[in-house]
């Protein structure tokens, strides 16, 4: 293993189990991200992008099958047992989620609920534990006299600060972010952003982000993977790809980013519950051939890019 890499997913596949039929939501997904490193994953609501995110910390629900492998630090964490696994979530895996007063308990002080993530992974002293507290307090850039506040005295922003502490409080390895600032106006969404960046660099710790606003990418990637019906279409670099997408439905998401207004992308997103013969873009691709219907594409390394087309030609 390359000793820069931090986690690594191969042949990726997530199903759930429903009494109408199997969704399928992934399909032989592969990935990895170094330390230090920014992944974002864009894509279409309803591509899956959050339920890829979800399975590396087992928040997936019980009807939700899950194949493949997910090394972290070398381990294929996949297989371990819960109790085993435990030790790896909260600890050296964390996660923030876009709508933060759904996490967080709305009747206890914050700087417990800080504490309390600190103690329930670190055998520590309660005097120990709020020390950590306030110490993420200050990283997150809120006064320390709220320590005592409750959630609802804090605004939309705060309370996303606050999630961000508890999520650091054990200084974890890889933040999972799941649209971490769609529900924060423009300004304070970049004071969020501004500061998942200088504790990536404070802490060489590595995000996958999921989002679909191409802005956030833009600003924030170092790798960008696209997402379409359950597949990894594109993974490229955050340069190469603005300059150059090669997937079809990467060019098409970015022509939406020119020109919002006047440019759609023609069709709909398809049924996850549906199987596909071939590439499931191909009822909404313009450069499409009969092979795209009935044989599925596989993903194709160009450099360092991947690519899973049909049509894109190997260097």
């Amino acid at each position: 293993m390359n000793k820069e890499k931090l986690l690594e997913v191969e042949k990726l596949n997530i199903k759930f189990l429903t009494s109408i039929g199997d969704v399928n939501v992934s399909e032989n997904i592969n990935f990895h991200l170094k330390r230090g490193e920014i992944f974002c994953i864009v894509g279409e609501s309803g591509c899956g992008k959050s339920v890829v995110a979800l399975s590396l910390t087992r928040l997936l629900p019980e009807n939700a099958m899950i194949n493949g492998s997910i090394k972290f630090e070398g381990v294929d964490i996949a297989n371990l047992e819960d109790k085993e696994f435990a030790k790896i979530r909260g600890r050296k895996i964390a996660t923030i989620f876009e709508q933060p007063m759904s996490c967080i308990n709305p009747v206890m002080r914050i700087g417990n609920q800080i504490a309390e993530t600190y103690r329930a992974n670190f055998k520590c002293s309660k005097k120990e534990a709020k020390e950590q507290a306030l110490k993420k307090l200050k990283e997150v850039k809120l006064p320390i006299n709220r320590y005592n506040s409750y959630p609802h005295e804090l605004s939309g922003g705060m309370q996303q600060r606050v999630m961000i502490a508890i999520a650091l409080a054990c200084n974890p390895q890889l933040l999972i972010a799941d649209e971490p600032t769609t529900s924060l106006d423009v300004t304070v969404q970049y004071q969020i952003l501004e500061l998942l960046q200088e504790i990536k660099e404070k802490y060489n710790m590595a995000i996958l982000m999921i989002t679909h606003d191409m802005a956030v990418v833009h600003d924030m990637a170092d790798t960008i993977g696209v997402m379409y019906a359950g597949n990894m279409m594109e993974i490229a670099a955050r340069d190469a790809f603005f300059q150059q997408p090669l997937h079809p439905y990467a060019q098409e998401l970015l022509n939406v980013v020119k020109d919002p207004c006047n440019y759609t992308i023609p069709g709909t997103v398809p049924n996850l519950m549906e199987s596909f013969l071939g590439c499931p873009f191909e009822p909404r691709c313009n450069k499409s051939t009969e092979i795209c219907k009935t044989k599925k594409p596989e993903d194709i390394v160009m450099g360092k890019r991947i690519v899973r087309c049909l049509n894109v030609v190997p260097n």
